[in-house]
């Protein structure tokens, strides 16, 4: 289930808007569609990508500023900011939008995001804001199962020796998206290789012990 993912350092803020929204969610009858999943930011701002995938998050709701409080009393030492910058590197369409107390200000820096929302409004115009944060969400997760089921498609390719130069250089480039943090999957083919002459090799000597064993 496609999830909508709530980024804010104050947990009080984030669980707040996660109920919101969840209540929201319920009303509209899309409960059944869709989760709410909300945590503080990552240490950093690198990770976000991965928490995103574990959680089958399609559309992000941020804070502006994740680092508020005192110096040494900060979630994080960086902003939002980053944390946009950090996604489009990898996900240039991934929708993002930001709920903060600072709307007029993060409007005229943020140029990246689907909307800024004022915090203040956010939970009294939740009914019209979510279906808008909804449509997003859901022509990302359509793209993202799509992008899946080539990602397989590619693999059983690549493990079957059956695949041409141009999909392993297309496999490499998905799991690059996904962040594979296993061996690359186009490694496949020349590791069958290995295993098939050594299954040969394994085969002949066979035959040798058996020749002798005749004699």
């Amino acid at each position: 289930m496609p999830a909508i993912a709530v980024v804010d350092d104050r947990k009080t803020d984030r669980d707040t808007i996660a109920k919101v929204i969840m209540s929201t969610l319920k009303a509209l009858k899309q409960d059944d569609q869709w989760t709410v999943v909300a945590d503080a930011p990552p240490p950093k701002q690198r990770d976000v990508i991965q928490w995103m995938d574990e959680h089958d998050a399609a559309v992000l709701l941020t804070d502006w500023r994740l680092n508020e409080g005192s110096k040494d009393n900060r979630a994080v030492n960086y902003e939002a900011d980053a944390l946009i910058a950090e996604i489009r590197k990898k996900r240039p369409t991934f929708p993002i939008f930001v709920i903060t107390g600072f709307a007029s200000e993060a409007s005229k820096n943020l140029q990246d995001v689907e909307e800024v929302f004022d915090r203040s409004e956010f939970t009294k115009q939740i009914r019209t804001l979510l279906p808008r944060i909804l449509r997003s969400g859901g022509r990302r997760h359509v793209e993202q199962r799509r992008l899946l089921a080539e990602l397989d498609t590619l693999s059983r390719k690549v493990a079957n020796g059956k695949a041409t130069k141009q999909e392993r250089l297309q496999l490499e480039s998905l799991q690059g998206h996904f962040q594979s943090e296993a061996p690359l999957i186009t490694q496949l083919d020349s590791i069958l290789s290995e295993l098939e002459a050594a299954a040969d090799r394994a085969d002949a000597l066979q035959r040798k012990v058996a020749a002798k064993v005749k004699r």
